[in-house]
């Protein structure tokens, strides 16, 4: 009979060599090499530390990455965690030295600092704001750094909303260069001449509520609306700036973090209902007081915020119908959008539809009010002072610099 072993066909043994050398793990691997890893079957001749894979595995990564769906969420290249959490918003730069030359410090945050900057290739000065990459994580704040440019991005092409030229980001920290605006702010005006007359009182509260009108409908709540985060332009054009506590927001809706400057937030704020856009024309109301009077609202007998006492002697009717129906305790029953704004008494004779032209310059105004001989003299005032805010349960404490 023979042996009872049966004999195996050489072609049989073949096709399972073949089979078993198809799945093994180096020829998997080099089946996969234009995957999520470099094929060890292709290694490259001279190692370079720019460029440390092959160049047939590089192009087949990116190639895979932009073309396959299924692989839209890996990059292109290796990224360290601490540079992927800020794309795509922030893009990776390295050296600015030749593009943007330090000036002089402007303004100092929690994060970083605001530079002075020049720019030889437009022959232009930017303002330079400076993050620390550390302490925007160790404050888990990544997300509103995000939104902080995305609302730059999508609001930024408003006459009187600061806008963001660029943003990118090195190993260690975040850039975003926006315009420089070299007439100061608000608050310095008022430290500068006082108490402002009507008319251009008038002019800014136009200014200032047709940009807070254009935050709301594009779906941003402000939040910290004071006389600081107003700068000036050249010829003094209101500005608004800081976006550090703004939210997206749609009409309608309510949040119910406690953040802002305390002097100018709504009532609402503190209360356990949430709060809604009303907040900012609230804010906008002190403001109006403030700039009028130099003085802040004092609290009636009733204590309840914002009520006028005293410093209704102050105003005219017209700012004071302006300032009663923006502190409007009730968020239902206050002032909230432009349009109605422009109906009151207060800008009755004012041609405010030639706002956002910028026909009606502000430097002009104050020069005929205050005299170059009569302006008081600035405080000297050289260092940063944190002023008081108001930030609970949120994920960024945003100081002022007064």
């Amino acid at each position: 009979m023979g042996t009872s072993n049966t004999k195996v066909n050489s072609r049989q043994i073949h096709a399972v060599n073949s089979s078993v050398s198809e799945f093994s793990l180096a020829g998997l691997i080099g089946k996969l090499s234009f995957r999520s890893f470099a094929s060890v079957n292709s290694v490259p001749t001279t190692y370079s530390v720019s460029r440390p894979w092959p160049r047939i595995s590089r192009r087949g990564w990116r190639e895979n990455t932009l073309n396959n769906p299924l692989e839209c969420q890996k990059t292109t290249w290796p990224v360290p965690l601490i540079e992927a959490v800020f794309l795509p918003y922030f893009k990776v730069l390295t050296d600015i030295s030749k593009r943007y030359k330090i000036i002089e410090p402007v303004a100092k945050g929690a994060f970083g600092n605001v530079y002075k900057v020049w720019k030889e290739e437009s022959q232009q000065f930017y303002a330079m704001k400076i993050l620390s990459k550390a302490k925007i994580l160790d404050e888990n704040c990544v997300a509103q750094v995000k939104d902080e440019v995305k609302i730059h991005t999508v609001c930024g092409h408003h006459p009187f909303i600061i806008d963001s030229a660029q943003y990118w980001q090195d190993r260690s920290r975040l850039y975003i260069v926006s315009s420089f605006m070299d007439g100061g702010d608000l608050f310095n005006l008022t430290e500068k001449y006082g108490a402002l007359p009507e008319d251009i009182v008038r002019l800014y509260i136009a200014e200032l509520a047709s940009a807070i009108d254009f935050l709301h409908n594009a779906g941003v709540i402000f939040r910290d609306l004071k006389a600081e985060n107003v700068l000036l332009d050249s010829n003094l054009h209101a500005v608004v700036a800081d976006f550090g506590l703004s939210k997206w927001l749609r009409y309608g809706e309510r949040t119910s973090t406690i953040c802002g400057t305390l002097i100018y937030m709504a009532p609402e704020v503190f209360s356990l209902q949430g709060y809604g856009h009303a907040v900012d024309w609230w804010s906008l109301g002190i403001l109006t007081h403030f700039l009028l009077t130099n003085k802040y609202p004092s609290a009636g007998n009733t204590n309840q915020p914002g009520q006028l006492t005293d410093d209704r002697k102050e105003l005219s009717v017209g700012a004071l119908d302006l300032i009663t129906r923006l502190l409007q305790v009730n968020p239902t029953n206050r002032l909230r959008n432009f349009l109605t704004l422009r109906t009151l008494k207060f800008f009755h004779g004012f041609n405010i539809d030639k706002i956002k032209s910028k026909q009606i310059n502000p430097r002009e105004l104050l020069e005929h009010h205050f005299p170059v001989n009569n302006v008081v003299e600035e405080k000297n005032n050289p260092e940063m002072v944190q002023s008081e805010i108001v930030f609970f349960d949120f994920d960024q404490y945003t100081p002022t610099i007064v």
